[in-house]
């Protein structure tokens, strides 16, 4: 019997005492069930009064145990997307790695796999000759081989020169009047070489790092060969509402 029910028996029974007294019950046996009875309605009012307010309790559990499933399910799907972007990084890593032994063993070509992507240091002497921004044979063959591999992904490719410190020489300045036109050419060369291959022009960047951001010191013929390369960035193509954040 629920508490509802509980209050309608009390009431019948105030109404059989009441038919009871009418009947010459003694006086002192009517106040007895009478006050018994009011005992009874107050405790089902109360029993009432904590059934409601358990009732209320359990619909904010619920709606609580509801915001928190929600909050694991959003979890989990930027977990599966982390994973994704995870195992797409990696196959791209291996993929260049693949195509890239042979330059790999040879200390030509570094490549990390980073947080975010994965990027490819190429030293400058196998692209270009010295204060040229024309691509050699070689290093076209070289920059194919990337291209076929960029080609099996969807990243953004930014591709930036570097140079040393060293002053542009006077038969090329009129070309190339600073480090900076001369890293921004050669980026330039490799971007076009890339969208002949069939790579998607929306996916490409030129960055020109000039000589402003140098991997070893400029005072050592090594450490200007160092500073002298190009860096190929690949990482998650920029949606158009992250990009106008």
């Amino acid at each position: 019997m629920n508490v509802s029910a509980s209050v309608r028996a009390v009431t019948i029974l105030l109404a059989a005492v009441a038919v009871v007294a009418g009947c010459g019950v003694s006086k002192s046996k009517y106040l007895s069930a009478t006050t018994s009875a009011e005992e009874m309605t107050a405790k089902a009012t109360a029993l009432q009064s904590s059934l409601d307010a358990a009732n209320a309790d359990n619909a904010k559990l619920k709606e609580q145990v509801s915001g928190m499933q929600s909050s694991v399910d959003q979890l989990n799907t930027e977990l599966a997307k982390q994973k994704a972007a995870v195992d797409e990084t990696k196959s791209a890593y291996e993929g260049m790695v693949g195509q890239l032994k042979g330059e790999l063993s040879s200390g030509q070509v570094e490549i990390q796999q980073m947080r975010d992507g994965v990027r490819l240091n190429m030293a400058q002497d196998i692209l270009f000759k010295s204060g040229s921004a024309n691509l050699d044979k070689e290093g076209k063959e070289l920059l194919l081989k990337v291209a076929d591999e960029l080609k099996r992904q969807n990243y953004q490719v930014s591709v930036v020169g570097h140079t040393d410190n060293q002053k542009i020489g006077a038969s090329l300045a009129a070309k190339y009047p600073t480090n900076w036109e001369l890293g921004a050419a050669r980026a330039g060369a490799i971007v076009k070489l890339f969208q002949g291959a069939g790579i998607e022009p929306g996916r490409l960047l030129t960055v020109s790092a000039g000589e402003a951001r140098p991997r070893a010191s400029n005072d050592t013929p090594e450490g200007r060969d160092l500073n002298r390369r190009i860096e190929i960035r690949l990482r998650p193509m920029e949606t158009e509402s992250q990009a106008s954040n």
